[in-house]
């Protein structure tokens, strides 16, 4: 590995142009002390625009790191990676296939991380009786709970959205990665009948188009809460990750 290249500049800037321009939402700071001895809010409502601020500085770290993981992908996804046998005996191919697998991953990680704190932030925003941040969970139960009917809508579609991608990313974290090659074998529920493994190869390109998909919705599900967001609260512009 110690022959690995880090992006040039020409591949960094030739990637990152493809990833959308997202952040934080642009919650205020507030002085909550302030507001509370001046008696301006209630307690409720301090509680909820601070922990709104705080939740969206995560947002932007986790959008963050999610661009700087989806560029490493695609460089090293353009440049090439060792798919065949011919191509494993390239050590830069190899090198190639290793970093985009890390990367991968690691992407699939903070896109997912980021929709779930965007679900927090909308519990706090858009619930009157919002829930603890532990017992927030992408289902019915959230769903429920939300009376404006074009949030409950924005969230019901990022839910169908970005199922598949959210799969993915569970059957790397919790059970037979699907981006490996499957060759196992099966035996029926009674244990009399035994299955060799039929070869299921990776499609390395369909993988990358289901990562541009992903974050595609990601971005579709950010812009129009943020718009939801905007009418609710006073929203500076926003720390952009696409600097």
């Amino acid at each position: 590995m110690e022959n690995y290249k880090y992006p040039t500049n020409e591949e960094w800037l030739k990637v990152s142009r493809t990833f959308p321009e997202m952040g934080g939402f642009g919650f205020s700071f507030i002085k909550d002390i302030t507001l509370l001895l001046g008696g301006e809010k209630s307690i409720k409502e301090v509680h909820q625009i601070q922990n709104l601020y705080h939740w969206d500085l995560v947002l932007n770290t986790k959008i963050w790191n999610l661009r700087q993981s989806y560029v490493n992908t695609l460089v090293n996804f353009n440049r090439g990676i060792a798919q065949t046998d011919q191509e494993f005996k390239s050590e830069e191919k190899v090198i190639h296939l290793n970093q985009f697998e890390f990367y991968f991953e690691t992407t699939m990680y903070y896109l997912i991380s980021a929709r779930d704190v965007i679900l927090q932030i909308i519990n706090l925003a858009f619930i009157e009786k919002f829930s603890s941040e532990f017992d927030v969970r992408w289902g019915t139960s959230v769903i429920s709970k939300i009376e404006d009917l074009k949030i409950k809508d924005i969230l019901i579609t990022a839910s169908n959205n970005l199922k598949e991608i959210n799969d993915l990313r569970n059957s790397m974290a919790h059970r037979f990665p699907k981006t490996t090659n499957d060759f196992r074998s099966s035996i029926s529920e009674d244990g009399k009948r035994y299955g060799s493994f039929k070869r299921k190869a990776i499609d390395y390109d369909k993988r990358v188009d289901k990562l541009k998909t992903g974050i595609e919705n990601l971005y579709s599900f950010y812009t129009e809460l943020k718009l939801e967001l905007g009418k609710k609260f006073p929203l500076e512009k926003p720390y952009s990750s696409a600097m």
